[in-house]
């Protein structure tokens, strides 16, 4: 897992593909938006004419994010995921939410477990996201309640998750699944369920949508986020049994009390920017969508995604939302968007908690120095230097920049000093040294660091102080930090700039 972690700039992020013109996008100047980050189900993820397979987090030629980065300019992370409902991201946002037992799917929580330190990371560096996802929360309950009326019916479990087992999503698997239900006669009491469950489904998505929003202003107040509403995959099928036509027009109400939702009914709502996507073009619309019974199930199979065309008409309807940026961005020309620790440094950046040795280089492999340290500590919580004028420590300049949020620490019990009345504060902060400085300040602050992982014991285990021993285990279980491939920790390594901004962040900023 922690390996994961460590690739973490390395998998969400890639160089553009070839330069290519975006005629809509000529007529705004974007050129100031640097990180975006796609999150999203599998409208997102690509999947449809262009089928990826429900790749997690691929990066689908074609699709809106990869349209939306070339207008851009923008560095792109795709983290949208074919399957994914609100569950499934807020538990990616959130380390204290559990997803009910009643969601369980294809996605499963060991799938979640597997790619959730991808997002906090990325989410809080952004200057950019744009987000689609509820449509698979509305289709579990469609989907859970016509399997249940199909079994009432006595349509053995096996054949049911036959029919459903290969299917990207939960909106696929209703289509494949009333496909069954049209060959074994069971039309009409399968979509009578189903639309029972479009509601049902409707008000688990109100419950999670303003925590999802919420986790995101957390990370990123300052992040321009554009949010796609619902369209009905549904209003293109014509088939001769009414029934069908019945889904249609009730997935009509839900998709319409959806975007009623989103538009006005969040707390949030005016603060994100929300795009009407009502209307595009599916895969059901390019192809052909005159079904008979010995085709629908074939042929509704990838309906519900949008056609090529779709997917270009998302990203020209999300440029068109998107407000125009330009100016000065993240200087640092030696913290590329493709090193592991740019997600890092620039929330830190964003945030005016660290800067550079120059106006370009932020020195990323640098030694941090324990005053330096104490200051991005400083800075994250925010102290009024004001407060803190006289240092207790001797060998604290008076009038340096570092010598109020060290006083601020020494008093909050952050740090204590290397004794005799000494806080070395030019000295290179260690390992071991910033796990106990960040481990007090957590608590000083009455923060609780979760524990996420098993508890390891590095190969340099006895190397480690006694006093720091006790912080590096509790920051280690809650992911905070790591150790080197070869299992060291080597806790009296100086500690570098880079690798205190990726600490910083996950053990004070999420």
């Amino acid at each position: 897992m922690k390996k994961l972690r460590s690739l973490l700039a390395l998998t969400l992020v890639f160089a553009l593909l070839a330069s290519m013109g975006v005629s809509f996008a000529a007529e705004k100047d974007y050129s100031g938006y640097e990180y975006y980050v796609a999150l999203g189900d599998s409208i997102a993820n690509g999947i449809g004419e262009n089928n990826v397979a429900n790749k997690y987090m691929n990066r689908t030629p074609g699709a809106y994010p990869e349209r939306i980065a070339r207008a851009t300019g923008a560095y792109w992370s795709q983290l949208g995921c074919g399957g994914m409902r609100t569950v499934e991201l807020r538990a990616c946002l959130e380390d204290d939410y559990v997803m009910p037992d009643e969601y369980a799917n294809n996605f499963t929580r060991a799938k979640v477990d597997e790619i959730r330190h991808f997002y906090k990371p990325a989410v809080a560096a952004a200057d950019l996201i744009t987000l689609n996802i509820g449509a698979n929360d509305v289709a579990t309950y469609a989907l859970l309640k016509a399997k249940a009326a199909l079994a009432d019916a006595g349509v053995s479990l096996s054949i049911l998750n036959d029919a459903t087992e290969d299917a990207a999503d939960d909106a696929t698997a209703l289509t494949k699944l009333l496909g069954l239900a049209q060959k074994l006669g069971g039309i009409v009491g399968a979509v009578n369920a189903a639309v029972e469950g479009l509601a049902v489904g409707y008000a688990r998505f109100v419950e999670n949508w303003d925590a999802i929003i919420g986790d995101i202003y957390a990370l990123n107040p300052d992040v321009t986020l554009l949010v796609a509403g619902f369209y009905n995959p549904f209003n293109e099928l014509k088939i001769s049994d009414s029934s069908l036509l019945e889904l249609g027009k009730a997935a009509d109400g839900i998709i319409d009390a959806v975007n009623l939702q989103m538009q006005y009914g969040s707390k949030y709502a005016g603060r994100y920017i929300y795009v009407d996507i009502t209307g595009i073009q599916s895969m059901a619309a390019k192809f052909g969508d005159s079904l008979t019974d010995d085709g629908f199930f074939s042929a509704v199979e990838l309906d519900v995604h949008p056609s090529n065309e779709g997917q270009a008409a998302i990203a020209e309807r999300f440029l068109a939302k998107l407000p125009a940026k330009s100016g000065p961005g993240f200087p640092f020309r030696d913290v590329e968007q493709v090193r592991w620790s740019y997600p890092y440094v620039k929330a830190l950046y964003d945030q005016g908690v660290t800067q550079g040795v120059e106006a370009n280089l932020f020195q990323p492999e640098g030694q941090l120095t324990r005053a330096q340290l104490v200051t991005l500590i400083g800075r994250m919580a925010k102290v009024n230097v004001k407060n803190y004028v006289n240092c207790k420590f001797s060998d604290v300049e008076p009038g340096s920049y570092y010598a109020p949020y060290v006083e601020w620490a020494r008093q909050q019990g952050v740090v204590q000093g290397v004794g005799d009345g000494l806080f070395s504060p030019d000295t290179p902060a260690t390992r071991e040294q910033l796990a106990v400085i960040v481990f007090n300040y957590t608590r000083a602050q009455n923060e609780k660091l979760t524990p996420v992982n098993a508890a390891v014991s590095f190969t340099d285990q006895s190397g480690i102080s006694s006093w720091a021993s006790g912080a590096v285990s509790t920051l280690q279980k809650a992911g905070v930090l790591s150790g080197y491939p070869d299992g060291a920790f080597r806790p009296q390594n100086p500690v570098t700039r880079e690798e205190a901004c990726k600490i910083l962040c996950e053990g004070l900023l999420y």
